[in-house]
């Protein structure tokens, strides 16, 4: 009998094109799967998110301390946005903040569980890796802002390991923009300070506002005007009415009056797939929603 024929280049591109056709709607029936069970579409950008991100949940560990940046950039160019972010991060605070500390806390003890008796003698070589292993783990941990998975394309969030609120940061460097190179952040354009971030259930944020009302508006003793803007990227549980609703009735009524045009304080509440930050936010508006790249070209 003789050999079978090759495929020809028709029938092999046809054959290609079924496969991918088949694997194209198993990964749509997965992402819609994924939406009804959680009210967010997975965000999959391959060794990007892999190499360089934190995962997204990990925000929500020891989330009552945590805080950051959300910078938001070009679609498609979060690679480039990140490293012009962490270089102009890492050269500027010890310029703005010199006495600023670290404030991640780091476990010393010994790692290793106890063994057996009969298991007392380890291989040198395991433990040689295990110690680089530890090395490594803190030498991560001494970053003093750590990129972590936003789970939405065009925006970047850096969590804060040092003792210094972001909002504080943020008005610093709006307030030293001249002194910027515009062309080393030409990927990044907004840069949102977020002081206090829970889980995005309206149980948690309510709890989470109440933290916020306390330390930053019942200080406040003079009539102030005052605005709720909201932003969801990335969840389809929550709507922006829901959450003004929730927000609303806990402001104080003192010394706070609505307007929407002018106000002197925002209170911005963003929710990003599972998380939810939130911070009050001084000029809002005349800083262009904290637009450093517009701030800058307009020096």
């Amino acid at each position: 009998m003789g050999n079978t024929p090759p495929p020809s280049d028709k029938t092999a591109t046809a054959e290609k094109r079924a496969h991918d056709d088949i694997n194209d709607h198993n990964e749509t029936t997965n992402v819609i799967k994924k939406q009804k069970s959680t009210g967010t579409i997975p965000i999959s950008r391959g060794r990007f998110k892999q190499r360089f991100l934190a995962k997204h949940s990990s925000l929500l560990k020891r989330s009552d301390s945590a805080s950051g940046i959300m910078v938001s950039c070009n679609v498609g160019s979060e690679t480039r946005a990140l490293g012009q972010v962490k270089q102009l991060l890492d050269s500027t605070v010890h310029d703005l903040f010199p006495d600023h500390e670290l404030t991640w806390e780091r476990f010393e003890g010994d790692l290793d569980v106890p063994d057996l008796e009969e298991n007392k003698e380890k291989d040198k070589e395991e433990e040689e890796i295990k110690r680089l292993e530890r090395e490594r783990e803190y030498q991560k941990k001494d970053k003093r802002f750590q990129a972590v998975d936003s789970a939405c394309s065009g925006l970047l969030f850096f969590r804060f390991r040092i003792n210094t609120k972001p909002t504080d940061f943020v008005t610093k460097l709006v307030d030293q923009k001249d002194q910027i190179d515009q062309t080393k952040l030409k990927y990044c354009s907004r840069f949102t300070p977020i002081d206090y971030i829970c889980p995005a259930t309206t149980d948690r944020m309510t709890k989470c506002f109440e933290r916020l009302k306390e330390q930053e508006l019942d200080p406040i003793k003079t009539d102030t005007k005052i605005a709720i803007v909201t932003e969801i990227r990335n969840n389809i549980s929550l709507k922006k009415p829901d959450i003004i609703q929730l927000i609303a009735p806990m402001i104080p009524k003192d010394h706070f009056k609505v307007d929407l045009t002018k106000p002197d304080l925002v209170i911005l509440c963003t929710i990003f797939k599972s998380v939810c930050g939130m911070s009050v936010l001084r000029d809002y508006y005349p800083r262009k929603k904290y637009n450093l790249m517009a701030l800058i070209e307009d020096k």
